[in-house]
């Protein structure tokens, strides 16, 4: 039975692994402006302000940090024993729903989206879209190696010291569609998203099975 469940696991890791590329590929291809007569060039700056609204009256006490795979999180999720004064969480930035942070792992894309309201380091930026974006539909974008590889004009220092200048990225040109256009993609990308975190949800469970019979054999 542990020799089933073993192979299974191995498989169902390959399966995501294989989701994963194939999204990636889908992607590189919905993003992509070439012969697309609907797409126009815009600055960052066009499509963004840049938030600075500070938690200073102590309205929220949940902390948000930056996951490249899952955005912005609840700090306790990432399984880090961060520690830090929580009274000085009155100088944290508030991140709000569809809002975009660019933290420090530029390595990795370095632009996390929230789903969540909460606060998080000052140290990161926060950039609230304009009209002329669909709320998430750079949330896909940002994590990809176009987008990633764009960055290397505008990030300074080595390894994971690696700095975005906010003010030289928010001069870079990107082609963006129609905002129903944008919807579609974004809708596309969901459904990969939410297949993965299934296969994920299964994974889990198979690994769960196979603890639980490790247990079992020694009771």
């Amino acid at each position: 039975m542990l020799t089933f469940i073993d192979k299974r696991i191995t498989t169902q890791i390959r399966v995501i692994e294989d989701l994963k590329s194939l999204s990636d590929a889908i992607c590189q291809q919905l993003y992509n402006p070439s012969g697309k007569e609907d797409w126009l060039t815009y600055k960052y700056a066009d499509l963004f302000t840049i938030s600075n609204e500070r938690n200073n009256k102590l309205q929220y006490s949940n902390v948000l940090s930056a996951s490249q795979e899952y955005g912005m999180i609840e700090r306790n999720e990432l399984n880090i024993d961060i520690k830090f004064n929580s009274s000085s969480i009155i100088n944290y930035k508030i991140v709000r729903p569809n809002q975009y942070v660019i933290h420090l792992r530029s390595f990795q894309g370095g632009f996390a989206y929230s789903e969540k309201l909460g606060v998080c380091s000052p140290a990161y930026t926060i950039l609230v879209p304009k009209d002329k974006l669909s709320p998430a539909f750079l949330k896909y974008y940002f994590t990809s190696k176009k987008f990633i590889n764009s960055l290397r004009i505008v990030t300074y220092g080595i390894r994971d010291g690696r700095s975005i200048s906010v003010e030289e990225f928010l001069q870079l040109k990107i082609e963006i569609p129609s905002i129903s256009h944008q919807q579609h993609i974004v809708q596309v990308m969901q459904l990969w998203e939410e297949k993965i975190r299934i296969e994920e949800c299964y994974l889990s469970k198979l690994q769960q099975q196979r603890q639980y019979l490790l247990t079992a054999m020694f009771v």
